[in-house]
């Protein structure tokens, strides 16, 4: 008999949901969740963390029907686990690490399934009351190219998701900023914008910029521009819930594109890219100035 993988192994075991009497129920983005756990400091321990795991985007709710359902096995003597319905999704020796876990479950959740609203894998930021959106996957540099355009005065929304209402706005989703290259290339530690000197957008705003980058080695700014539909394409490689809910996230994406800038272009140190961004969006705007006089 073949030995399942780790990753097999941890979805064919099933949790004995009578052992749980502790429960947390939230709403977020029309998605309700319930967290349950054995011991009620795991609940607290979670309740604690919501803030910075849904950037104060959700609201505890009565105890109620849940669409989704997550289970916390709190371990005094051992390593915790981490159920998602019924399957193991996650088991630590270290606490904090594993409610990390949780923390990025619930995110996910809450994106893929959220209500009348669309989430995109993008950094953003706004500048000059436009959305600068970075659309990619995790372990692209999004979260340091954000973090050094709000070095430079651009107001924070993420470092991981796009929030876009029916009309194609972006909101505010400011998360903790995730930031690789400190410890090692894969672990990350978590910080505030302030800490970039930075401020955190609270009003929607129209998407100005959409910019296709991936960094690269001595990378050289060639910025390309590319057409309404590229942009659209790229939003949709990126979404969250296209599978569950085409029509409304291409319709979304359709206004959230009507008047932005599709560029793409290889890119260098972070540092040095998002000046150049900024100049180049300022040079742009210069542009269309004098086009109007």
């Amino acid at each position: 008999m073949t030995r399942p993988t780790t990753y097999e192994w941890l979805n064919i075991r099933k949790i004995k949901k009578s052992r749980f009497h502790h429960h947390l129920y939230l709403e977020s983005y029309g998605v309700k969740i319930r967290v349950s756990s054995n011991h009620t400091a795991a609940i607290e321990a979670i309740a604690e963390s919501l803030p910075e795991i849904l950037a104060y985007s959700y609201v505890l709710t009565p105890p109620t029907g849940s669409d989704h359902e997550f289970y916390y096995v709190w371990n005094p003597t051992g390593r915790d686990s981490l159920y998602k319905e019924n399957a193991m999704v996650g088991v630590r020796r270290e606490r904090r690490e594993l409610l990390d876990r949780l923390g990025a479950y619930i995110r996910l959740t809450v994106a893929e399934f959220a209500v009348n609203w669309v989430f995109v894998h993008a950094g953003v930021v706004s500048w000059n009351g436009k959305a600068i959106l970075m659309p990619a996957k995790t372990f692209s540099g999004k979260s340091t190219l954000t973090s050094e355009l709000v070095r430079l005065g651009a107001l924070y929304y993420s470092d991981e998701y796009a929030v876009f209402d029916k009309n194609g706005l972006v909101s505010p989703f400011p998360k903790m900023l995730s930031i690789r290259g400190i410890i090692d290339d894969k672990q990350q530690l978590d910080y505030p914008a302030e800490a970039f000197g930075g401020v955190v957008g609270t009003e929607p705003v129209p998407v100005g910029m959409i910019l296709i980058t991936e960094y690269k080695a001595n990378g050289k700014w060639r910025p390309r521009v590319l057409s309404r539909g590229d942009g659209s394409v790229e939003l949709i490689k990126n979404a969250l819930s296209i599978r569950l809910n085409p029509s409304f996230n291409i319709s979304v994406f359709d206004r959230a594109t009507k008047n932005a800038v599709i560029i793409k272009s290889p890119r260098g140190e972070a540092s040095e890219t998002a000046q150049t961004i900024l100049k180049y969006l300022e040079h742009e705007s210069g542009n269309q100035q004098n086009a109007l006089n």
